[in-house]
């Protein structure tokens, strides 16, 4: 589901899935942006390796002092989640890059996507499973990542 503020902060070395989708289509117009996203801010803080991926709306500055690690971040731009603004939630400051998902990161996606069906199997949420399922075929068009490093 949702996340608090500072979800995955100093993350350093596991993986972390925030499956919590929009709900509504953005309104970034109305300002607290924090209010209305699936992660109330401050996601993958000063976070140093790990991977992170994020079905939802991170919310405001994402990834503040990050040095390593990956977050995956769903793009849904039916509901106004595309790159601009996502690059609307990066942290002011914080020296990462926004950037396409790449043959390298298929495996990762995968692996981390996988574990969430598994998880969900558990529970019996079949209509969740086929959603992440489609994911997974259409990883490429479907997923950024944020990294380390200005470039």
């Amino acid at each position: 589901g949702d996340a608090d503020s500072r979800a995955g902060i100093r993350l350093s070395g596991a993986d972390l899935i925030i499956a919590g989708r929009i709900r509504e289509p953005l309104r970034d117009d109305l300002g607290c942006i924090a209010s209305r996203a699936n992660i109330k801010g401050f996601a993958f803080e000063y976070m140093t390796s790990g991977r992170g991926l994020v079905l939802g709306d991170p919310g405001p500055w994402l990834c503040s002092g990050m040095t390593g690690g990956v977050v995956y971040l769903k793009l849904d731009e039916t509901m106004g989640l595309d790159e601009d603004a996502l690059r609307r939630r990066l942290a002011k400051g914080a020296e990462v890059r926004l950037v396409p998902v790449d043959g390298s990161d298929e495996e990762n996606l995968r692996e981390l996507l996988s574990k969430y069906i598994a998880q969900l199997e558990t529970n019996e949420q079949k209509q969740e499973i086929e959603f992440v399922r489609r994911l997974m075929r259409d990883w490429q068009s479907s997923f950024v990542k944020v990294l380390p490093g200005l470039k």
